[in-house]
């Protein structure tokens, strides 16, 4: 009898599903609170294209997006203005699809679990470290294009075991779409997607080659578009990669650096104790971004996955992926950014998948304590992710400096001051992209506000919200955070 048709199966799939709904769509507006200058960015860029078709700079239907500097990946974006098509522009509703994309990471790695084991238990087990593993639940409570990777990479990973290169005639299509849109979606996919197409060389047998290279084709003309781009704006394909990474640096450094880095994303005090040191990344307080019943999982799949290399080519793919995970971050020089390295945790997931199958083993030797060390180590995992989540929810919202909480209260006091323009003034963050958000959430037209060019004061007698730190002489009207409103004597 097929296992999902067992007596008492449905009620708890029932129950799981719930208990994943409540935890994803929990706290969406306060968990954090406020919205980081990125989120308003995304969001703003957004409803420019549902208003007028372009982005915030006028280009029509971008293919990457300029911000502060940088140059946003596409999918996360058109795909929030699909959503305020509907909506209108929102919080909520740009919170509720990063709670989506949580809720199908959970379920592609649960469903992975079940897939690779036919056991209830182990695909129910695995969609829970999904859900209450720190490192993967964070990105989904931010409107970034963060969120949508952990569901991405756990969706190649369902689709790679179920239809590996050469298992059916169209195999490869759906290989080559996921990793094209994971390359798209996030600035280190452009790295990331190459190497986890490089890995596919791991099924190229005699039987599966001619697939293999089937989707490294079809990728690379999905990649066209990226191509074109960089060969027309070599800059602003790399920016990101030049501001935060160390390759520009003397190539004798460049192996000892990387080595460190590669050295530090490894720690195992920053996985289990302290985590990402930005506070926009990972709430203080609450521990490290890997749960310790996870990691122990995780060793043990390790092994079992090498002890498995030579006879299965999904478990050589997983090994390869963890090391390549790795990589992105590591050449950059941010400690321990965990959006960067936010595959690892998928991949170190998805190998507990052979631990938890190794320690249920029936008829193995000593079984009954590999139960019981499965038991002990599924549990140290709930009880663990149970008081991350009361944790993160009173240390959430607590964060709000860190998102600009303060913002919306300043522009609320600058819009009740008078009709006349509000300067916004730049600083040690972007003041503009606030404004321009928060403005169209209370139906403000983007004229109301004029833009000064750094270094340049506003007239005598202006309205200035700023970012600046020091505005003497000035009037100062209201404070808040990185920002203060002022007049201008």
């Amino acid at each position: 009898m097929d296992r999902l048709r067992r007596p008492g199966i449905v009620p708890v799939l029932a129950v799981s599903a719930v208990i994943v709904l409540v935890v994803q769509f929990t706290g969406l507006t306060d968990r954090p609170t406020g919205y980081y200058i990125d989120e308003s960015s995304f969001s703003w860029n957004a409803w420019t294209l549902d208003m007028a078709g372009a982005d915030e700079h006028g280009r029509p239907w971008p293919l990457f997006f300029e911000a502060f500097g940088d140059w946003k990946t596409a999918p996360y974006i058109y795909l929030l203005a699909a959503v305020f098509a509907v909506t209108g522009p929102s919080i909520v509703a740009a919170r509720v699809v990063s709670a989506v994309a949580g809720v199908l990471a959970v379920a592609f790695l649960g469903l992975l679990g079940y897939r690779v084991t036919r056991r209830i238990e182990i695909g129910l087990l695995t969609g829970a470290m999904a859900l209450l593993l720190p490192w993967t639940f964070e990105p989904t409570r931010l409107a970034m294009e963060v969120c949508l990777m952990p569901a991405l990479v756990a969706g190649f990973l369902l689709w790679l075991h179920e239809r590996p290169p050469g298992a059916s005639r169209w195999s490869f299509v759906g290989l080559a779409a996921i990793l094209a849109l994971l390359t798209y979606t996030y600035t280190l996919g452009r790295l990331l997607g190459p190497l986890l197409a490089l890995g596919l060389v791991v099924y190229a047998t005699r039987d599966r080659w001619r697939a293999v290279l089937a989707t490294w084709v079809l990728y690379g003309v999905l990649l066209l578009p990226f191509a074109l781009f960089y060969l027309t704006s070599p800059d602003a394909a790399l920016a990101r990669l030049n501001e935060a990474g160390y390759l520009g640096r003397p190539l004798p450094e460049i192996p000892g650096t990387f080595v460190a880095q590669l050295l530090g994303n490894l720690d195992p005090y920053r996985w289990l104790v302290s985590g990402d040191p930005n506070p926009r990344h990972h709430a203080p307080g609450i521990g490290g971004p890997v749960l310790v019943g996870v990691l122990a999982f995780g060793l043990i799949g390790l092994l079992a996955a090498i002890r498995r290399v030579r006879t299965e080519g999904f478990a050589r793919y997983l090994l390869f992926g963890l090391a390549a995970a790795l990589i992105p971050a590591s050449l950059t020089l941010d400690p321990f950014h965990q959006h960067r390295l936010i595959a690892v945790p998928v991949f170190v997931i998805a190998l507990t998948i052979y631990a938890q199958d190794w320690l249920l083993a029936n008829g193995a030797s000593w079984s009954a304590a590999r139960r019981g060390l499965f038991v002990v180590l599924a549990l140290a995992v709930l009880l663990q992710g149970a008081w991350f989540q009361v944790r993160y929810d009173t240390i959430a919202r607590d964060r709000g400096g860190w998102f600009d909480a303060e913002y919306p209260r300043l522009l609320d006091v600058a819009l009740a001051s008078a009709d006349e323009p509000i300067y916004l003034e730049e600083g040690i963050v972007p003041t503009y992209i606030h404004a321009y958000w928060y403005g169209a959430l209370r139906g403000v037209p983007v004229t109301r506000f004029e833009r000064l060019p750094r270094d340049v004061r506003a007239p005598s007698g202006a309205l200035v919200l700023s970012s600046v730190q020091d505005c003497a002489p000035c009037e100062e009207l209201a404070a808040g955070g990185f920002y203060r409103l002022y007049r201008v004597p």
